[in-house]
């Protein structure tokens, strides 16, 4: 599944149109010319080095497999192939569709999926005892080994 670069863009007009406010403000407050110079050049490089950090991540393409009884995710950028998560498949104890939107915010930091909504899951699972989530967008075929392993276990 390849990520959707939309959120990303839109954070990063929010992140450019603050980096605008705070040049403004420091103009307003009086800041000497040459001081303005280099805070809206440092400001600059913040904004372009966002910028190619989410042209990265909107290359970011994610592959789940299962390998006899963990769930692996991959995230692959060119070249690049790096195992985010490793599920062994008897922790896991819910896979489910969440319905609310609020729901799938809280889960935000640990997406490994193209959408954030669309036809995304929520995976579930004990981990030293402790509970932790994530969201991916498995196929239908995934889905259905998913819970066919389950159900075995």
């Amino acid at each position: 599944m390849k990520r959707s670069a939309t959120p990303f863009i839109f954070l990063l007009i929010l992140f450019g149109t603050l980096l605008v406010l705070i040049s403004i403000i420091s103009k307003e407050m009086g800041f000497p010319p040459a001081l303005r110079t280099e805070l809206d050049l440092v400001l600059t490089m913040i904004f372009l080095l966002a910028g190619y950090r989410v042209f990265l991540r909107s290359k970011d393409v994610y592959r789940y497999s299962i390998i006899a009884d963990d769930l692996l995710i991959h995230r692959i950028n060119g070249n690049r192939n790096l195992l985010v998560a490793k599920v062994k498949l008897a922790q896991i104890h819910s896979l489910e569709c969440p319905d609310k939107k609020s729901e799938l915010l809280k889960y935000l930091n640990k997406n490994y999926s193209e959408g954030f909504t669309k036809g995304a899951y929520c995976c579930k699972y004990l981990l030293d005892g402790e509970k932790k989530a994530f969201i991916f967008n498995p196929s239908k075929g995934m889905v259905n080994k998913l819970n066919t392993a389950l159900k075995a276990l």
